[in-house]
C-alpha cells in the first residue's frame, strides 16, 4: 500500500527535453501533417499519376509516336487547379504565391516534351502543401 501511495505523490515529470518544440518545430510537424493527412496523400497521389501516366506516354512517344494531346494536362489543370482554388481560399498572399505557381507548372506541362518528361505536379502539389 505504501508504494502505491509514494508512487502518487513523488510524481516525476518525465517529459523528454527533445521533446519540447519551438515554432520552427510546430511549423514543421504542422507541414509534416499536411503531407500526411488525407487530403494530402489523395492529391499526392493524383499528382504522382497524373506525372506517371505522362513520363510513361512521353517514353512511349519516342518510339511510337503516341501522345495524349493535351488530355493529361486539362485534367490535372482541373483536378489540382480546383483543389488548390478551393483550398486557399480567399487569402491573397496565399493566392498570388499559389497562382504564381500555379502557372509555372501549367507552361512546363504545355509543352510536350518538358511536360512529360518533369514531374511538375507532384512537386506543385507537395510545395503546395509544405506551404501551409
Amino acid at each position: 500500500m505504501a508504494d502505491a501511495t509514494d508512487k502518487k505523490e513523488g510524481t516525476t515529470d518525465n517529459s523528454n527535453p527533445s521533446d519540447e518544440t519551438t515554432d520552427e518545430g510546430t511549423e514543421e510537424k504542422s507541414a509534416n501533417a499536411n503531407l500526411t493527412s488525407p487530403e494530402g496523400i489523395l492529391m499526392l497521389c493524383i499528382a504522382g499519376l497524373l506525372d506517371g501516366i505522362g513520363f510513361i506516354i512521353f517514353i512511349l512517344g519516342t518510339w511510337f509516336a503516341i501522345d495524349d494531346y493535351g488530355i493529361l494536362d486539362a485534367v490535372g489543370l482541373a483536378i489540382i487547379g480546383g483543389w488548390v482554388f478551393f483550398r486557399s481560399g480567399f487569402n491573397k498572399d496565399v493566392v498570388k504565391k499559389g497562382l504564381r505557381r500555379f502557372i509555372t507548372t501549367s507552361m512546363i506541362e504545355i509543352f510536350p516534351f518538358l511536360g512529360g518528361a518533369s514531374p511538375t505536379w507532384i512537386w506543385f502539389v507537395y510545395k503546395t502543401l509544405k506551404e501551409n
